[in-house]
């Protein structure tokens, strides 16, 4: 990397993750590129991570720590967010951790097709570190407008639309976008507003962030209340923001429903606000139906579900891990 490169801002959201805080902050420091500021944001943790957090802020002056009352992983990312001095930002959820050329690909990706955000695929991995999940990684470059990136996003051909696995330019954030407070999700309703606001996007097909799927994570936990009215509000977010979908509709409508269809599974039998959310299922089923270019079980799913909602849970838990 070259001397002169511009200070680039990770940040890092904790809770209650000290059996893997320091694996996570290690592969941050132990990046290629060293021009760093990496902000922890103690998010109230209840464990021993604000001591870990200002341990490795007395061994590196890159470390910045904020501690703060318990306000949710997106509450902790706009705090940082709003106080980071970097050109550039990404995150990294404190669970999970980086190659040591994550941060040197995603800038260099930035600085040859010359855009403001650049993305690289993820690896899903267990507690006993195998491989859960992985999108095709040929390490193929691609750079494409905005449109043409959510409809990759959209459609999770490429990537999906986590808030990792990407670098962004800070003017970005400087309209105004903010990760919802309060909400689990958070990034589906987000990252597509980040993406909107630039000409083009670059991407690169290799496999440089490891994500740790854990049984107590949000995507693992119990399904709750909680769960159920995040889920209802990340529809209704992108009410009124129709315009910036005029390019991607039919992308768009993949996506909800496989979030419908994720949310769905979740459930436990009996749930009462099923039917609530399967009036999604019903809303978004046909328009994917005649998409060919929607993944092929999330067309099966919309297929099944007019059998109703528990051939749909029992048939796509089936499908979905081919």
């Amino acid at each position: 990397m070259k001397k002169n490169n511009p200070l680039i801002s990770v940040i890092v959201p904790i809770y209650n993750v000290e059996k893997y805080l320091r694996h996570c902050v290690d592969s941050i420091l132990s990046q290629s590129n060293h021009n760093l500021e990496v902000w922890l944001v103690d998010d109230g943790s209840p464990d021993g991570c604000p001591a870990i957090c200002d341990e490795y802020a007395r061994k590196d002056n890159r470390i910045k720590v904020i501690h703060k009352k318990n306000g949710g992983l997106s509450d902790a990312r706009n705090v940082a967010i709003d106080v980071e001095s970097g050109e550039y930002v990404c995150f990294v959820d404190s669970d999970d951790y980086i190659a040591p050329t994550y941060v040197e690909t995603l800038y260099s990706l930035i600085e040859k097709y010359h855009t403001k955000a650049s993305i690289i695929n993820p690896v899903a991995i267990d507690e006993d570190g195998n491989l859960t999940h992985s999108f095709q990684h040929d390490e193929q470059e691609y750079c494409w407008g905005a449109d043409e990136t959510l409809e990759q996003m959209f459609y999770q051909n490429k990537f999906d639309t986590t808030a990792w696995g990407k670098l962004y330019h800070r003017s970005l954030f400087e309209s105004g976008i903010r990760y919802p407070k309060g909400l689990l999700f958070e990034d589906l309703p987000t990252t597509y507003l980040l993406f909107k606001k630039c000409d083009k996007i670059a991407f690169k097909a290799t496999e440089l962030y490891y994500y740790l799927l854990r049984s107590d994570s949000i995507e693992g936990s119990v399904f709750s209340n909680e769960k159920m009215d995040s889920a209802m509000k990340i529809f209704d977010s992108f009410k009124g923001h129709e315009d910036l979908l005029t390019g991607c509709k039919e992308a768009y409508y993949c996506r909800m429903l496989s979030f419908a269809f994720h949310i769905l599974l979740s459930m436990p039998d009996g749930y009462p606000r099923k039917k609530e959310l399967y009036a999604k299922v019903r809303e978004y089923r046909t328009k994917v139906l005649c998409n060919s270019k929607a993944r092929k079980k999330t067309r099966v799913a919309a297929l099944l579900s007019y059998l109703g909602p528990n051939m749909v849970r029992n048939c796509f838990k089936l499908i979905r891990h081919r």
